[in-house]
C-alpha cells in the first residue's frame, strides 16, 4: 500500500496558492483603484497584467503546456500576448 500524496509538497499546490494570492491582489488593486468610480488606466493595466500572468500559470502548469512541443508553447504564449495587447488597445481606444 502506498502512502497518500502530500498535497503541501506538489508544485501544483504551490501554483494554486500563488494563483489564489494573485487573485486577491488583483481584487484589492481593482477595489482600491475603483473606489472613486473614475476610470484609472494604471489600475486597468495592472489588473490585466495580473490576469495575463494567471493565464500563463494555468496554461503552463494545469494544462501541462510546459512539457509540450515547442510549437504549442510558442502558440499559447503568442495568443496570450496578442490577447493582452488587444485588450489594452480596446481599452485605450475607448477611453
Amino acid at each position: 500500500m502506498t502512502s497518500p500524496p502530500s498535497y503541501r509538497r506538489t508544485h501544483l499546490t504551490l501554483v494554486w496558492a500563488l494563483l489564489t494570492v494573485v487573485t486577491v491582489a488583483s481584487w484589492l488593486t481593482a477595489r482600491d483603484g475603483g473606489a472613486t468610480h473614475v476610470v484609472n488606466a494604471t489600475v486597468t493595466v495592472v489588473v490585466l497584467l495580473i490576469a495575463a500572468v494567471k493565464t500563463q500559470l494555468v496554461i503552463w502548469h494545469f494544462m501541462e503546456v510546459r512539457h509540450s512541443p515547442t510549437w504549442l508553447r510558442v502558440t499559447t504564449m503568442s495568443w496570450l500576448v496578442v490577447l493582452f495587447a488587444l485588450l489594452l488597445g480596446i481599452y485605450f481606444a475607448a477611453t
